[in-house]
C-alpha cells in the first residue's frame, strides 16, 4: 500500500473533483452500495438507487487462475492464455459477470524491451546474489499488466501530546510535555487491491504519476492482462485510515520542539473518498537453476522489486571469515594479558 502528499495546494494539473453519488450527511465521506452505515463515522447510509449502482460495474469475460487464486480478464491475445503472475496454465474460465469498473487507468510508457534492460541491471545488483546470475538467469514469461489500486484522498484534524527534550528555562525535569494541533490534506493515497501481489510488493512499486490517467476507454488494452479488483472498497477503508494515522504521526513529531517521546495524535477524519484506477506493472518470471523468482517493474516510473537467489557460497565464506577475525582478535587480547 502507499503513497502521499501532505498539505497539497490547488494548481492547474490537478484532476477535476471526483463525482460523488452518495456522501455520509454528517462527515461527508463517500459511501458505496455495500455500506449500511458511514465507516467513518457511524451514521446509518441512505439508500442508493439501483441505477446509481450500475454505474460502478461493467460486464467482462474473465479468467481464475487455479495455482495463484488470481482473478484477471484477457482481451485479445495470439498466444495461449498463462498466469503472469504464477506462471500457470491452469485457467478456468468464468461466465460473463459484472464486475468492478475503474474510473481511471494510467497508460504503460514503459516498453518490453526497456523492462528488460531494467530486469538485467537489477539482476547485477547485490554482493550476496550468485556471480553467475546474469548469465545464467533466463527470462520465462514477461507480461503487462493492469494492477487495481484504490486512490484514497481526506482532510484530517489532529490533536497530538508529547513530551519535548526543549524545556522551559528554569524546568527540573529533563521533559516537559506539549501538546498541539494539525490539519492535513491528503491525496493519492494508494491501497493496492491486488489479490496476488503482496504488501511489500505494492508498496516498493510507488510512486506513480496519477496525475497522467486517462479514462479507460482511452486505454488500448491488446495483449494486456487486466487484474480485477480483490479488494472491496469498504476493505480498504480501515487500511486508508490506518495510512492516514501514520502519515499525521510523522506530521505532528515534526511539529514538537527538540527530540520527543510518548508522542500520540487523536486523528479526525472528514471528507474521505476514493476511486478505482488500473496502474500499469510489468510481471516477469526468471528461471535460475531450476527455480523460477518473480520481479515487477512499475510500467510508468521503470521502478522494480523482485527476488532473487542467495550465494550460500558467499554467505559461509562470510562467517567463516568473522569467525577466524574473532579468534584472532581474542588470541591477541589473551597475550596482551599476559
Amino acid at each position: 500500500m502507499q503513497e502521499g502528499e501532505q498539505n497539497v495546494s490547488e494548481s492547474a494539473g490537478k484532476p477535476a473533483p471526483l463525482p460523488v453519488s452518495q456522501r455520509c450527511e454528517v462527515c461527508g465521506s463517500l459511501l458505496d452500495e455495500e455500506d449500511l452505515f458511514c465507516s467513518n463515522c457511524g451514521t446509518e447510509a441512505p439508500r442508493r438507487s439501483r441505477q446509481q449502482a450500475r454505474h460502478a460495474t461493467e460486464e467482462m469475460l474473465g479468467f481464475s487462475c487455479q495455482g495463484c487464486g488470481a482473478s484477471m480478464s484477457y482481451s485479445a491475445r495470439d498466444e495461449a492464455l498463462r498466469c503472469p503472475f504464477c506462471g500457470s496454465v491452469e485457467l478456468l474460465q468464468r461466465p460473463r459477470q459484472r464486475i468492478l469498473a475503474p474510473e481511471a487507468v494510467v497508460p504503460f510508457r514503459i516498453g518490453h524491451a526497456q523492462a528488460q534492460q531494467i530486469l538485467q541491471r537489477w539482476l547485477a545488483q547485490g554482493f550476496w546474489r550468485p556471480s553467475d546470475l546474469t548469465q545464467q538467469a533466463q527470462l520465462v514469461k514477461i507480461t503487462p499488466v493492469y494492477v487495481p489500486y484504490w486512490v484514497f484522498r481526506a482532510r484530517t484534524h489532529t490533536y497530538w501530546t508529547a513530551d519535548s527534550s526543549a524545556t522551559p528555562p528554569g524546568a527540573r525535569a529533563n521533559w516537559y510535555p506539549v501538546f498541539g494541533e494539525h490539519q492535513g490534506e491528503y491525496e493519492s493515497l494508494l491501497v493496492g487491491a491486488s489479490g496476488v501481489l503482496t504488501d511489500e510488493e505494492i508498496a516498493s512499486l510507488v510512486p506513480f504519476e496519477l496525475s497522467q490517467a486517462v479514462p479507460p476507454d482511452q486505454v488500448d488494452y491488446t495483449h494486456t492482462v487486466v487484474e480485477q479488483f480483490a479488494l472491496p472498497r469498504r476493505h480498504a477503508r480501515p487500511l486508508a485510515r490506518s495510512l492516514l494515522e501514520s502519515l499525521e504521526l510523522e506530521a505532528c513529531g515534526r511539529l514538537v520542539p527538540g527530540s520527543h517521546r510518548n508522542l500520540h495524535v487523536n486523528v479526525l477524519v472528514t471528507q474521505m473518498s476514493s476511486r478505482p484506477v488500473l496502474l500499469p506493472v510489468w510481471v516477469m518470471a526468471y528461471r535460475y537453476r531450476e527455480k523460477v523468482y518473480r520481479f515487477l517493474v512499475n510500467g510508468q516510473t521503470g521502478k522494480a522489486t523482485g527476488t532473487a537467489p542467495i550465494s550460500w557460497f558467499k554467505v559461509t565464506m562470510a562467517v567463516l571469515i568473522t569467525a577466524l577475525v574473532a579468534v584472532v582478535l581474542g588470541g591477541i587480547a589473551l597475550l596482551a594479558s599476559q
